[in-house]
């Protein structure tokens, strides 16, 4: 039994290689994003346990994943705590050697006139 087969024509040619080049693209810039979305929410910055957003603000399709996050918390417990405990966190990813993987992250905690503290994550990843 033969199989006629038609050759593809060169508008189908290109239409099959341009679907499979976005599919393939798509699907790395997922798969970075769910890296990225791991890595900061479990490893690089935390939220500081009971803490309230006050904002949150963030570049590209979701929070805390590819591109750049500022997310800013505020806490009642005191300046020092929060420190502490964020130290603690960081020596604890230390100790257990973790990879900084694709993302990064950084943090800025002050005390707040009225009492409490403020707690700023940043977060940035595949930028």
């Amino acid at each position: 039994m033969e199989i006629n087969r038609k050759p593809l024509s060169l508008p189908r040619l290109f239409f099959v290689l341009i679907s499979a080049s976005v599919l393939f693209i798509g699907g790395i810039i997922l798969l970075a994003d769910i890296k990225c979305h791991y890595d900061i929410e479990n490893w690089w910055a935390q939220p500081y346990p009971g803490a309230e957003t006050v904002s949150i603000e963030y570049d590209l399709f979701r929070a805390r994943a590819l591109g750049e996050t500022r997310w800013i918390l505020r806490t009642d417990d005191d300046e020092q705590t929060v420190r502490e405990w964020y130290q603690d966190l960081t020596l604890q990813i230390l100790e257990e050697g973790r990879a900084r993987g694709l993302a990064w992250a950084d943090r800025r905690v002050q005390a707040l006139d009225g009492g409490g503290t403020q707690i700023v994550l940043y977060s940035a990843c595949g930028t």
